[in-house]
């Protein structure tokens, strides 16, 4: 009598009986069983990914980008409800450092300027979890965006309360002068040539570091910054420099140096500028930032 060593299994396919080997019966399977079984491994992988802690995910040596910790959401100010705003909003690129605390920011688009003031109040008081690499804090930079909504519109819209906007002939008139121009009333990057006037430096502190071995900075530099509508320094970087020290004292400069207001078209607006700057210790005190 002959003796059974395999069995039909659900899918009509043979399946050895030895269980004790149960790798032996992925090759019985069916040729087009086989991918889905494959998916199905990865799918539990990624699920159990999923479980661990935030420290462990990603690429598993507890790396992750800045976090908000709080609400970004305000109510629209007064003057702009009748305004009628599609999506009123403001972005920035922030920088939170190694603690979690804001160390620098830029307004970099906004759907109404006057949307700015309070944003970047509510933004001043955010609450940030700093950037994690290998486990550890790092400073970091990205974007992020405060709204802003209208409680009178929102209750409209879900059938809670009257139509909020055009009580009076003034909210009327605001309004149709805002849909003609509203592309004027939008804050964003200006190019040097749309400017009101040339960009002009009200002070400065040049700053001259030394080594290590207490000589002091010696070199040359490239550095990129935004000036902001209050003539503020933002976010600069070093693009090049020939040592780490001379990197450092244009850093530290840009700190102590403050612009005119930028204007485009009497409105405000921002301007990126790119410098080089040059230190020698002879004339070192001579370097100066743009503008001067």
């Amino acid at each position: 009598m002959r003796r059974r060593c395999a069995q039909r299994n659900d899918f009509g396919a043979w399946m050895p009986l030895d269980w004790g080997r149960p790798w032996i019966t992925f090759w019985w399977t069916p040729l087009f069983m086989k991918p889905l079984l494959r998916v199905g491994c990865v799918v539990a992988l990624g699920v159990l990914a999923w479980a661990l802690p935030p420290a462990l995910r990603a690429d598993g040596a507890g790396t992750r980008p800045i976090q908000l910790e709080t609400n970004l959401e305000a109510v629209i100010p007064s003057q702009l409800k009748s305004l009628l705003l599609e999506n009123p909003e403001v972005r920035f690129l922030i920088t939170v450092n190694e603690e979690g605390k804001l160390s620098d920011y830029l307004a970099i688009e906004a759907t109404h300027h006057e949307l700015l003031p309070r944003a970047e109040e509510l933004l001043r008081q955010a609450v940030f979890a700093p950037a994690l690499d290998q486990g550890k804090p790092v400073q970091a930079s990205c974007e992020i965006t405060v709204r802003f909504f209208d409680p009178d519109q929102r209750a409209y819209r879900n059938g809670m309360g009257p139509m909020p906007f055009g009580n009076t002939s003034m909210e009327g008139a605001n309004r149709r002068i805002y849909e003609v121009s509203k592309a004027r009333f939008v804050y964003r990057r200006a190019e040097t040539s749309e400017l009101d006037q040339p960009v002009e430096m009200r002070e400065t502190k040049v700053l001259v570091m030394t080594d290590a071995a207490g000589q002091p900075a010696a070199g040359e530099c490239v550095v990129e910054y935004y000036i902001d509508s209050r003539g503020e320094v933002r976010q600069p970087r070093v693009v090049k420099s020939d040592n780490d020290t001379v990197a450092l004292s244009a850093l530290m400069t840009l700190q102590r140096t403050r612009y005119a207001p930028v204007t485009r078209a009497g409105l405000p607006a921002y301007v990126k500028v790119r410098q080089p700057m040059s230190y020698a210790p002879a004339v070192a005190a001579d370097s100066k930032p743009p503008g001067k």
